[in-house]
């Protein structure tokens, strides 16, 4: 994860403290793009995203998952099928 990317938030209360669950009925919900890290905070980074709607929000990163990366891990799955 890093400025610039593309996030979503994970919906699903087990996969945020578990990222290897999977739950395909619970998509992640598209947020924005990542503009900045914060520096202060110590122990699971935590990262600024700039909404659709404009407004700026806080996340920590157990919580967001890289769309990009998304696409790529359903792209591999249907390819093995």
């Amino acid at each position: 994860m890093k400025t610039g990317d593309y996030v979503a938030k994970i919906t699903n209360a087990w996969q945020k403290h578990n990222e290897w669950m999977e739950f395909p009925d619970e998509k992640p919900v598209p947020l924005g793009v990542i503009i900045a890290q914060q520096t202060e905070y110590v122990g699971t980074p935590r990262w600024h995203v700039l909404e659709h709607d404009g407004t700026i929000r806080n996340y920590d990163q157990r919580y967001l998952v890289v769309i990009s990366d998304l696409c790529d891990l359903t792209q591999n799955k249907q390819e093995n099928l």
